[in-house]
């Protein structure tokens, strides 16, 4: 392989790699606007107290079916067991 070749096998990876972190940024604002958007309805339900057990079970089966990703999971859903209301059901004992 010589010097252009070399030289545009470079460049192609370069815009390669330029192109997955611009993804990698449009999908975190894309992110970030959908837990906006969810954190106001949630804050506005009037059954939290149901949402908050069924996204339990929903991240047990998420979990399960990514484990490699549960790890990452878990802030993300302390965040989001907060906004449901998780310690403030109605005849939960602190």
């Amino acid at each position: 392989m010589d010097d252009k070749e070399l030289k545009a096998l470079l460049d192609v990876h370069t815009q390669s790699i330029q192109g997955l972190m611009d993804n990698q940024l449009l999908l975190a604002g894309q992110v970030q606007v959908l837990q906006a958007a969810l954190a106001t309805v949630l804050l506005h339900h009037p059954d939290r107290p149901t949402l908050l057990r069924a996204f339990k079970g929903y991240m047990k089966i998420a979990k399960e079916q990514t484990p490699q990703l549960a790890r990452h999971m878990d802030a993300l859903e302390g965040g989001m067991l907060a906004l449901l209301g998780e310690g403030t059901e109605p005849g939960k004992k602190e």
